[in-house]
């Protein structure tokens, strides 16, 4: 799965002989710890540093971000630290939900959060009813680059019930959303879609969905089919995740450091990334010139999904061969 790491992470392990056709690469630091996933009979040709060139202007830093969340849960400070430890300063992170002002920050505290010592986010506060409309309509909800919709801990005992509570705010933000799209990105994106008449409900919702990020914790595997069909929402089957991962340990022990390597604040994660970070609109490359310019950002791609396409590429096969990219193209690696 991870095979085309070789492709960028070895070239400063491998040492080869002179050769007219090829970039030698000549170690630089110091030997690192590399994962192989799976193996192929043609990885001996994957032990290549491909020549490719990154323009300055496409490392961009990392900017403030604005994020809501819908809804308390349990372990609440837990998210607060992770997000503090992952955004970039002067982000905000707003909280929506029943729990009074005074309580939460008390719950808080008690589990272990001191606020005074976030670094690179405030928080907002912010007290209603996530399943009633005005009570949505009082935030800026065109405003947020993503908004996580929490099953709730005073229905968590019920998954049906925090299941339709979830559903119910995000199609109330998604159509509130929808109302405050400007007229003329409401067409624009209406044409480039192409799968809805003018004015329909679900059109308009995807049409918002453009703007912002929205994630649904859903906690029955049964509610993820509408969540699919209706495209205006990702989701997180946060009990299925945590089953998985412990079944994956319990099998092989050793997996434990690779997910504790990719779920904490800092060394490896997974991305997905827009296309305008590595190329520019209808620029030709071949995947593994792509892959050197992530790795010129500190990153390595693994797959791509093209914007026409329903799925992802993990591990393309013909790596070396050129295409035309679109900007609505994105890649997933990790960082």
């Amino acid at each position: 799965m991870f095979i085309q790491t070789v492709s960028c992470t070895l070239e400063n392990l491998i040492l080869v002989n002179e050769a007219p056709f090829i970039h030698i690469a000549r170690p630089a630091r110091k030997p690192q710890k590399i994962l192989l996933c799976g193996w192929r009979r043609d990885i001996d040709d994957m032990v290549v540093a491909w020549r490719g060139n990154l323009p300055k202007d496409f490392i961009i830093p990392k900017s403030a971000e604005k994020i809501l969340f819908c809804g308390w849960r349990r372990d609440m400070e837990d998210m607060v630290m992770v997000l503090d430890a992952f955004l970039a300063p002067g982000s905000e992170l707003w909280m929506f939900n029943d729990v009074p002002e005074k309580e939460r920050e008390k719950k808080l505290i008690d589990g272990g959060l001191d606020i005074h010592r976030l670094m690179n986010i405030s928080l907002v506060n912010r007290e209603g009813n996530a399943v009633i409309r005005r009570h949505l309509e009082s935030l800026p909800l065109e405003s947020f680059n993503s908004i996580l919709i929490l099953a709730d801990e005073s229905v968590e005992d019920s998954a049906i019930q925090a299941d339709s509570r979830s559903l119910a705010t995000l199609l109330l933000i998604r159509d509130i959303q929808a109302k405050r799209l400007p007229y003329r990105e409401s067409l624009v994106s209406q044409i480039h879609r192409g799968s809805f008449s003018q004015g329909s409900w679900i059109g308009e919702m995807q049409q918002a969905s453009d703007k912002s990020v929205i994630i649904s914790e859903i906690l029955d595997p049964r509610t993820k089919n509408l969540l699919s069909m209706s495209k205006i929402s990702d989701y997180v089957l946060s009990n299925e995740l945590v089953s998985m991962a412990l079944a994956m340990v319990a099998e092989d022990r050793q997996i434990n450091d690779v997910l504790e390597e990719l779920f904490a604040e800092e060394g490896n994660e997974m991305h997905i990334r827009q296309a305008d970070l590595y190329l520019r609109e209808t620029e030709e490359l071949s995947f593994f010139e792509v892959l050197l310019r992530a790795r010129q950002r500190r990153e390595v791609v693994i797959g791509y999904r093209l914007a026409n396409a329903e799925k992802a590429v993990i591990n393309p096969p013909a790596k070396s061969e050129k295409r035309r990219w679109s900007l609505e193209d994105v890649f997933c690696g990790n960082s």
